[in-house]
């Protein structure tokens, strides 16, 4: 018996002693039945059964090439994004089949096979097209919407080649550590061959570029959230096993995937803007709760498309080669810009749209203010706890320790009394300032005092650009400077906290805090603040798709959340007032 001897080769699908073979047949018998050929002639010759065998979930062709593995792959790939084409669901719920479905399938293929990053590219492309059609957004704008985190604007979703890498890191992980010293003497030999590799990607070679990013990670592990020093555990790695060095590994991969995208959108003129404000800015809820049962497709394709300034506007369909030019259809600016119709349109403005959207806001606000301070005000005890003494944090020798007592909530500017009166103020119906605090013509927005404490909070809401947040906080702290000092001088206690919602859907940090100030429960206020989110969102998408009517009559119809049921109140009737005991 004479069997030809195999020829190693390498990844490229060059022998790696220069020497080629072919398959050969020796028509073996075991008790008179022939042995099966690696070759079945009875089957197509175009597919991949015909000419390879499968190797501990690898397919191994006779030529130890890939390209039937990899026409196979793009094949099942094209069939599944395919299946979720034709589900019948809206495209939000396509990006969740994507990212738990399609995504899934490729990563066993991607482990065990030595596919090139062009391959995945290529994936990656035809799923971009449909990714863009399924989220809403418009077919040139920046694939880094899709992929980016959710903190910096983006939905979050595996990219193809992203995951490829992952992937192919996971297998370089688990190779170099593995427990038989043959396959690691192997990995590290070809680890040197291809880390001379300048233009080519591969897992070896990226392994090696983050094992000391890795190692400095886990040696100097950073904490950049106001927690208590050592309150995240997991930032902590004394003594890392294989599995956490992987984990490791795999999320600093992610990190530098993520710094080349956000370094790519600043340097875009148009669609990168957002990276300007971010910081001053809360992200829009896009949470795969909010997708699926939230405002809607069109709510978050209106969303998705403003934060990289690409939703159909005069400008941009100039731009597009569409239009001749960019006049503004109301008040004929030469430059009607996103930001130009959802803040800056004098003909909105006197028409009284802007201000529709700011007592929508206002409305959603007054209902959770009136909620809470009617929770206060039926407290019959005003309880203010002291500093808990040093000694209570330590147990004597032999005595157990002692059972906790519930957590108290945070102490707010609402919590020392129980006679909180609430004022707003509507643009169909202004308030007065109350006069026996201060004669003034200031018509703050929200107007809270108690007699009890002798304090009087007022709030002053605004919805402008996000790119104007800063500016819009700074505005109304020096508006409202004189009133706040000529309170103070009196017998009463004045604050001014500002609430700032951007016109796009992002809520101002100071909004939060604001809120938190109140004393309203961190997930009180959490909520409060994704449904101004959402309530802004709708208003502003109103608002655009009038960009080109004259015509408005919904200054009287507020938008309200679906979240909760709000009372009967609307910008035609006076505002609610809500009194304490006096």
């Amino acid at each position: 018996m004479a069997l030809k001897t195999f020829d190693l080769k390498s990844a490229n699908g060059r022998n790696l002693n220069g020497t080629s073979y072919s398959p050969f047949d020796p028509n073996l018998t075991i008790a008179g039945e022939k042995i099966k050929f690696i070759i079945n002639a009875a089957l197509d010759p175009n597919s991949l059964q015909y000419d390879h065998f499968k190797e501990l979930g690898r397919y191994i062709s006779v030529d130890l090439k890939e390209n039937k593995v990899k026409r196979e792959v793009r094949k099942r790939f094209l069939d599944d994004m395919e299946k979720v084409e034709t589900s019948g669901v809206n495209g939000l719920c396509k990006l969740f089949l994507y990212q738990h479905f399609v995504v899934s399938r490729l990563s066993w293929a991607f482990l065990v096979h030595d596919f090139c990053l062009t391959f995945a590219i290529e994936l990656e492309d035809l799923a971009t097209k449909r990714l863009k059609i399924w989220s809403g957004l418009y077919r040139s704008a920046d694939v880094g919407t899709l992929y980016r985190r959710r903190e910096h604007l983006g939905l979050q979703l595996t990219s193809i080649s992203s995951h490829y890498k992952h992937m192919q890191v996971v297998k370089a992980c688990l190779l170099s550590t593995s427990q038989d010293p043959l396959i690691q003497e192997i990995f590290h030999r070809k680890q040197q061959r291809v880390s001379v590799f300048t233009r080519q990607w591969s897992g070896p070679k990226a392994l090696n570029e983050l094992a000391p990013i890795v190692d400095h990670h886990i040696r100097f592990a950073g904490q950049t959230s106001h927690a208590g020093l050592g309150s995240r555990k997991e930032t902590y790695l004394a003594r890392p096993n294989l599995s956490e060095l992987r984990a490791k590994t795999g999320q600093i991969l992610g990190e530098l995937e993520e710094e080349k995208r956000v370094n790519h959108s600043s340097l875009l003129a148009q669609q990168g803007v957002w990276t300007h404000y971010r910081e001053d800015v809360q992200p829009f809820d896009l949470s795969w709760n909010n997708l699926i049962y939230g405002p809607g497709p069109k709510i978050i394709s209106f969303v998705l498309n403003s934060q990289i300034n690409s939703v159909k506007t005069p400008d941009m369909m100039r731009l597009w080669g569409y239009i001749p030019n960019s006049n503004c259809p109301l008040c004929s600016h030469t430059k009607c810009t996103l930001h130009h119709i959802l803040v800056n349109c004098k003909f909105a403005l006197d028409q009284g749209r802007y201000n529709w959207r700011h007592d929508s806001v206002l409305l959603n606000i007054e209902c959770k203010l009136q909620k809470f301070i009617f929770e206060i005000n039926q407290r019959k005890t005003l309880t203010s706890p002291g500093p808990k003494a040093l000694y209570h944090n330590f147990v004597r020798a032999g005595q157990s320790r002692p059972p906790t007592l519930p957590k108290q909530p945070k102490e707010g500017l609402l919590t020392r009394a129980n006679d909180w009166n609430l004022l707003v103020d509507y643009e169909n119906n202004k308030i007065v300032f109350p006069p026996h605090i201060y004669p003034t013509s200031e018509r703050p927005d929200i107007v809270i005092w108690s007699r009890m404490s002798r304090k009087v909070i007022l709030l002053e809401l605004t919805c402008c650009a996000e790119e104007g947040v800063k500016a819009a906080q700074l505005r109304k702290q020096v508006r409202y400077h004189e009133l706040v000092e000529n309170i103070n001088a009196t017998n009463w206690n004045a604050s001014l906290l500002t609430i700032e919602v951007g016109a796009r859907g992002l809520i101002g940090n100071g909004t939060f805090r604001a809120f938190t100030k109140l004393g309203l429960p961190p997930q009180t206020t959490t909520s409060l603040c994704k449904t101004l989110s959402v309530v802004v969102a709708r208003c502003s998408y109103a608002i655009c798709l009038a960009q080109d009517s004259t015509a408005w009559s919904h200054n009287k119809d507020l938008v309200s959340a679906d979240s909760f049921s709000l009372p009967d109140t609307s910008a035609t009737q006076p505002p609610t007032e809500t009194k304490g005991s006096e």
